[in-house]
């Protein structure tokens, strides 16, 4: 993990986030496009949404979420 990302443990709609593989509780976020071909080919792919990744520290898997800021279309 780089040094300027710091885990903590994060809580998603009510709920702690506790990682499906190996029930690690200490993630680190990063933030993703949702990316489609279509956008990508016009290159307006920096206008799909946006969604959170939280990477588990212990075994690197991630978890993807909708943007919370993001509406569903």
């Amino acid at each position: 993990m780089s040094e300027d990302k710091k885990a903590s443990q994060v809580q998603r709609a009510g709920h702690w986030l506790k990682c499906p593989i190996c029930a690690g509780d200490w993630c680190w976020r990063r933030e993703a496009l949702f990316s489609t071909r279509a956008m990508a080919f016009l290159k307006l792919d920096w206008t799909n949404p946006r969604g959170d990744c939280y990477i588990c520290d212990r075994c690197r898997h991630v978890l993807w979420f909708y943007g919370e800021d993001e509406q569903l279309k």
